[in-house]
Order: C-alpha cells, then structure tokens, then sequence
C-alpha cells in the first residue's frame, strides 16, 4: 500500500472519531443540561442552538459577513504588510538593529487595549477601523515568521551562492524564498487564528453588526443560545479559513507529512 493510501485512510479514520467524540459530546451534554436543571439563560442545551438557527438563520448569516470581511481584509494587510517589513528587515542591517526591536517591544502591547483609540481616529463603526485592529493583531507572528524564514539560511549556502557568482535576487528565488516558505505558511496559519479573534474583538468595543456584536446583544438579553450559535460560526469560519492555507499548503509543498501522533 502506497503513502498516499495510507495517509488517506489514516485522514479518514481521524475524521470519524473526530465526529463519533463530538456527537457524544453533544448527546452528553443534551442529557446533563435539564438533568441538573441548568438554566438556560447559563447554558442552553444543543437543540435549543439548533432552535436558534432555525428562528434566527438569516439575522445570524447578514451578521457573518462583515467579520468574514473585516478578518479577511485585516490578515491580508497583516500577510502583505509582514513579509514586506520581514524582507526590508532582513536586508537591511539599519533595520534589523532598529525597527525590529521596536516591533517587538511594540508587539507586546495589548491590542485590545489600544482598540478603542483606533476607533476613534478611524471611526466607530467603520470597516477600516476593525480592520485595522485585526491587522494589528495578525501582522506580528506574520513578521516573526517571515524575519526567521528568510534569515535562516546555513552559511555555507550563502558562501556558495557568492562563489557562483549569484546575483541578491537570485539568491533571494533560488536560496531565501524556498527555505521561507513553511515558515511563511506557519505564520499564515496564527495570523488567520488571530484575525478572526481581532475582528470579534473590534465588534465588542464598538459594533453595530458582526458576530462579537451578536455576542453582546444576546449576552445583554440573557440569551445564551444565541451567543452559542454566534461562536459555533466563528468557529467554523476560522476552521474554514485555516484549512484553506492548509490546503494551500499541501498543494506547494506535497513533500511535507502533516503532524502525526506519537506511538509508544
């Protein structure tokens, strides 16, 4: 049996326990619920989300859209933006003694503690604003990534590229930018994670629409199946989001083998 085989059955047999565990979860958690008289207001039971789907549906699904925008835009910014100051950085000894250093103490700073200054300069209920915030939150592991990708080339490998007379850009096609890429895509993977948390987190300072402004309503009318119904559908954005770069990643890079468990 060939690798490809074996890892398809091995993707599948993952994705049926995956569902068989969350289903029982579900049953579980259907059963507990009126079982120790929890409120529903504190935790609603599975069928009850499912209620709220089928009743709200639609005012749930206008509400996805602009932070499936806002998180889009804001990782673009943030991927476009990280690998451009990742390059200057790496070829620029300036700024590898100066601005870096500032973007690392700068990325240390709460951005949700400077989200309600960027609202202000950039207006309340503007998608720029929340995009911005998102950016913020998805540029730094996007430039970390891309400095370490493309610094972390062996010496020899850069003497040899001299001794042959290689030009800086083809040193940069054939040498930095292959060994950057899976360094590339890891950053890809945390910014898109961290966008759509950036995005929820401009709806709850200031939005009039969104999911993390869906949160808030239902959280300040004590209805907690519908914040449940607005989390299970970041949730499966994010997953859809994440799993196109990895996707992506597959398809450029067929050679790299996925993370697998240990076995003792």
């Amino acid at each position: 049996m060939n690798d490809g085989a074996v890892a398809g059955r091995t993707h599948s047999g993952s994705a049926k326990w995956s569902i068989l565990f969350f289903l029982g979860l579900a049953v579980l958690w259907q059963l507990l619920v009126p079982l120790l008289r929890i409120p529903s207001y504190l935790l609603p039971t599975p069928w009850a989300i499912i209620e709220e789907f089928g009743k709200r549906g639609g005012f749930i699904l206008a509400h996805t859209l602009p932070t499936f925008y806002e998180t889009l835009l804001g990782f673009l910014i943030g991927a476009i933006v990280g690998i451009g100051a990742g390059l200057g950085i790496v070829y620029s000894r300036f700024l590898w003694l100066t601005v870096y250093p500032s973007l690392v103490v700068l990325g240390s700073v709460p951005r949700i503690a400077i989200a309600p200054l960027i609202l202000v300069w950039l207006g309340i209920d503007s998608i720029w604003s929340k995009a911005t915030i998102t950016f913020l939150v998805a540029f730094f592991p996007m430039l970390v990534n891309s400095v370490v990708g493309f610094s972390q080339i062996g010496s020899e490998m850069l003497d040899l590229a001299k001794t042959m007379g290689m030009s800086q850009w083809t040193e940069f096609r054939k040498i930095r930018f292959p060994n950057s890429v899976p360094y590339l895509f890891a950053g890809f993977k945390a910014s898109i994670a961290l966008a759509v948390i950036g995005a929820v987190v401009a709806e709850f300072v200031a939005g009039q629409q969104g999911l993390g402004y869906l949160i808030i309503i239902g959280n300040n009318n004590l209805n907690a199946a519908l914040i449940f119904a607005s989390i299970i559908v970041l949730s499966v954005m994010s997953l859809a989001l994440f799993g196109i770069i990895v996707g992506l990643e597959r398809m450029l890079m067929p050679w790299r083998r996925g993370i697998q468990p240990t076995e003792l």
